[in-house]
């Protein structure tokens, strides 16, 4: 590494971690921890570089994910060259097929032409007061699952209440979440601990990339199946109850009784 103080391309600690928005404290403890490469010494001065930049951004990127410091370690030290690049890719390729979609950010104006649907204003205001918008200025909206709010507004076009659909969306998340739990814990159990009990091998990190890329399209074909068992069972149920309304209720005979001759 070359260059000087005024260089862009290597900087002292203190500017290293400015750039990387964090303290110098935390700069040095992941020195110690391993999770960061030693700078260059130059004479008594320590210089670093893009590279310590990029494993700073991953390092924060992992945390805000809910990873501890011990497993960013984990994670990081699992690839052959140890580089943040190669731990990078490793991480976005174990999540990509999870992500959800991208947030989406329009004038207030535009929301029935997004959504392909036109609402009353009333609608639409109760809809955006979710929780799944935000308003990052007057007169736009950020949304931030927009296949849910698509799906959510075509829902109040067809009739529903706002509050009803916006009480469905909640309940949908409560149970998905149960479910992935359920994916996850599957994967954990039979793919992940294995990876763990033979040690971490280097070997075996593509192989649990590709566990996680093929689990993906299982669990979303096995959600929709059971979901249209499932439906099917819960209308069959509703038709069974609705019949039984509709049907006419036993009521005493008007006809006098015969009588013997």
């Amino acid at each position: 590494m070359s260059g000087s103080s005024s260089s862009g391309d290597v900087y002292p600690i203190d500017r290293l971690a400015a750039l990387a928005g964090m303290t110098v404290r935390n700069v040095r403890a992941h020195l110690s921890r391993g999770l960061l490469p030693p700078g260059e010494m130059r004479g008594r001065t320590a210089w670093y570089g893009p590279e310590h930049l990029a494993r700073l951004d991953l390092i924060s990127g992992l945390q805000r994910r809910g990873f501890s410091l011990a497993a960013i370690g984990v994670l990081i030290n699992q690839t052959p060259s140890s580089s943040a690049e190669e731990a990078l890719r490793l991480y976005r390729g174990m999540l990509a097929p999870w992500q959800p979609e991208e947030p989406v950010e329009i004038d207030e104006a535009d929301f029935g032409s997004w959504a392909g649907t036109e609402l009353p204003a009333e609608a639409v205001a109760r809809l955006t007061g979710s929780g799944q918008v935000e308003r990052p200025r007057p007169g736009r909206l950020r949304i931030l699952n927009p296949s849910m709010m698509r799906a959510g507004a075509h829902a109040v076009a067809l009739g529903l209440s706002p509050d009803a659909v916006l009480g469905v969306g909640v309940e949908l998340r409560e149970r998905t979440r149960e479910i992935s739990e359920v994916f996850v814990e599957l994967f954990r159990d039979e793919v992940w601990r294995r990876h763990v009990e033979a040690g971490l091998p280097r070997s075996g990190v593509a192989d649990l990339r590709t566990a996680v890329e093929a689990l993906q399209p299982v669990a979303t074909q096995s959600l929709l199946g059971a979901f249209r068992q499932t439906m099917q069972e819960a209308m069959d149920d509703f038709i069974r109850k609705l019949s039984e309304d509709l049907a006419p209720t036993d009521r005493p005979s008007t006809d006098r009784p015969s009588t013997d001759r």
